[in-house]
């Protein structure tokens, strides 16, 4: 009995886990993915798009080119601005649905400018997604 106790137990923090580290709105999943861009996680940054793609190996081939896109071009831009200091969400707002989102945030770099941009969240398997389109 003591076991199956500490077994259930167990089972409930490491759900917990999971969802506590899954992103709950559309504007926090889009820092997150600023925050790996920053950090030069290139892939992470990616995995962050929604590449929609039904060939597996299409979808393969267009991430890889879209990683080194952003590893050749993006972060030249970054590192010119003297890096990415923090993404602030400025507003988020959600479709009837709850599946798709417009996010606008400003990105605040290292010598003093800020840009402020929109972004289209889209929600595919529970998981706040960046729309690229086609």
């Amino acid at each position: 009995m003591m076991k199956q106790l500490i077994r259930l137990g167990l089972m409930l923090v490491a759900v917990l886990a999971m969802v506590s580290c899954t992103p709950s709105t559309p504007g926090t999943a889009l820092k997150n993915y600023m925050s790996a861009l920053s950090d030069k996680d290139y892939e992470k940054f990616i995995d962050g798009c929604n590449i929609s793609e039904a060939d597996s190996e299409k979808a393969k081939e267009i991430r890889e080119g879209l990683i080194a896109m952003i590893q050749e071009k993006g972060s030249k831009t970054i590192e010119k601005k003297g890096g990415l200091k923090e993404v602030e969400i400025v507003s988020e707002e959600m479709t009837e649905d709850g599946n798709s989102a417009i996010v606008t945030y400003k990105q605040h770099y290292g010598d003093g400018s800020v840009k402020e941009d929109t972004q289209k969240m889209i929600k595919v398997d529970g998981k706040w997604l960046m729309d690229i389109g086609k």
